[in-house]
């Protein structure tokens, strides 16, 4: 007898042990519950799952499928959407894994469901029910300007397996390639290294969200730091901001992530907002994040998603590039209004903000 029901606070270790066993990252079970707890908009949530699990005949946990909360606004008109995260489910009760993916769709209380990690298997389950990608050109590609070639010409060796004598002649390759970019991003930038989203963040999301009409994931002071606090105490992420006195006027998030297995260490922007998508100033924040990355010692700073005045600064400073090999990216609307609204690639600005 299996059955589906909602998560509960006493269900994080269960989720904990079969997100182990099927190879996901581990974590620490009271993280999740305090995640859950101290939503900032969990009144606005109220009676939406957080996820749902799986269980077999034993009441064992044999699976289970995260529902993460995000309030968005779109042309003035506050979103809720339901997120995917983990969709894991043990080896012999897989046949029953739609069962968490129907729960998920059939959930009342949000406005938009999303899925923006989409592996192999959940981006075939996807397009085969239909469900409409984010329609943004380039979300399965991977931008990344590399900022130490020796340590990221290992990573390139071990990954493809060949002999490690080889580094030094793929380092003067990247040396080559980063020519073309390293003069781009000589200009020095004052930018300020915050350590916490203080009451400046309202006031900069005041003014953020009256440009152009996008749907984007609400950044107060609370939200990000509900989204990135607990990585920036740890020191596993840094913000640099561009003040106009007290006034932020742009801020770019860098989250370092570990590629254990290639020896890889990495910022990836978590992050990054201008007002009124100044080229400007998104340009100033990117290269100001470059830098950090080189002076942090890591191999590379690596970029995913956002919209199309974003990527057009992004590649005039001349990354490199990687797709992906399947679409990541889907969602689904709880009205035909919404649903032809989101069809227009200029109104998406999602990002690893919104991918959990």
């Amino acid at each position: 007898m299996i059955r589906v029901r909602e998560a509960q606070p006493c269900d994080v270790e269960g989720i904990r042990e079969v997100s182990v066993r099927n190879d996901f990252p581990d974590f620490n079970p009271e993280d999740m519950r305090r995640q859950w707890v101290n939503h900032p908009f969990r009144r606005e949530f109220d009676g939406v799952p957080n996820a749902w699990v799986l269980e077999n005949g034993e009441n064992q946990i044999v699976g289970s499928l995260s529902n993460v909360h995000l309030l968005y606004e779109f042309g003035g008109t506050r979103i809720k959407a339901g997120i995917t995260g983990s969709w894991c489910v043990d080896a012999p009760y897989r046949n029953s894994s739609m069962l968490l993916l129907s729960a998920y769709f059939k959930q009342k209380g949000v406005d938009l469901w999303l899925c923006g990690t989409a592996a192999v298997v959940t981006s075939r389950v996807m397009s085969a029910m239909n469900v409409p990608r984010i329609p943004s050109p380039d979300f399965d590609v991977s931008y990344f300007w590399i900022t130490d070639r020796q340590a990221f010409s290992r990573a390139v060796l071990q990954k493809k397996k060949w002999p490690a004598a080889l580094s030094k002649a793929v380092a003067a390759g990247l040396w080559t390639l980063d020519l073309r970019s390293r003069y781009l991003v000589s200009e020095r930038i004052d930018v300020v290294q915050l350590s916490s989203f203080g009451p400046e963040f309202d006031c900069f999301w005041q003014r953020l969200r009256q440009g152009a009409a996008r749907l984007r994931g609400v950044r107060t002071a609370a939200s990000l730091s509900w989204r990135f606090g607990r990585t920036l105490a740890a020191g596993r992420a840094i913000v640099l901001a561009l003040m106009k006195a007290q006034d932020i006027q742009g801020y770019v998030v860098l989250r370092e992530f570990s590629r254990a297995h290639l020896g890889l260490r990495q910022y990836v922007i978590a992050d990054l907002q201008a007002l009124n998508d100044s080229p400007e100033l998104l340009r100033q924040l990117l290269i100001a994040a470059i830098q950090a990355t080189r002076e942090k010692g890591l191999a590379a700073l690596e970029w995913q998603g956002w919209n199309l005045p974003k990527r057009e600064v992004a590649l005039s400073l001349r990354p490199q590039s990687y797709q992906y090999p399947v679409w990541p990216l889907f969602y689904r609307s709880s009205t035909p209004d919404l649903g032809s609204s989101l069809e227009n690639p200029n109104v998406w600005d999602f990002s690893l903000f919104d991918s959990f």
